[in-house]
């Protein structure tokens, strides 16, 4: 038998492979939704990263779940500024910052209470915080907006 050649057995093995990391990939997301959603009550704990790892998840294993998620009637409102094809006013993208920020101080001042903070994590909390800022400010805007400012920029 050559390298190159598997075992007649080998297919099966490999759909049994693929069909366990489909479902580990499924419970995997429905753990994520979970987690994002006690995250909406409870201030400590993320949302955002866990629903983005869920749809990442349900993406890569049933496309369908990934669909409900993010066409359910808590997010369905968010899609159009995700997929732009709706822009967020500068009134929204105000909003989403500051509560950013809102989050980002409270957890700074949980952290430097408990004495679990120093310098680095505080700064990288700020940079973080800045870097997220200018990705919301230009994220909400409608690509033709950004497409003629670059061509303005070029002449």
């Amino acid at each position: 038998m050559s390298l190159h050649t598997l075992p007649a057995h080998s297919d099966s093995i490999l759909k049994t492979t693929k069909q366990m990391k489909r479902y580990l990939f499924a419970a995997l997301g429905v753990f994520f939704v979970v987690f994002g959603a006690i995250g909406i009550w409870l201030p400590l704990i993320p949302t955002v990263g866990p629903l983005m790892l869920a749809s990442f998840f349900f993406a890569k294993s049933f496309p369908a779940l990934e669909e409900r998620l993010i066409r359910n009637k808590l997010f369905a409102k968010f899609y159009p500024y995700l997929d732009g094809s709706s822009e967020m006013t500068s009134q929204q993208r105000v909003l989403t910052i500051a509560t950013m920020w809102l989050s980002i101080g409270l957890s700074g001042f949980v952290l430097w209470y408990s004495g679990q903070a120093n310098f680095l994590i505080l700064t990288i909390l700020v940079v973080l915080g800045l870097i997220g800022s200018v990705v919301i400010w230009r994220f909400g805007k409608r690509s033709s907006e950004s497409d003629m400012t670059s061509s303005e920029n070029e002449n």
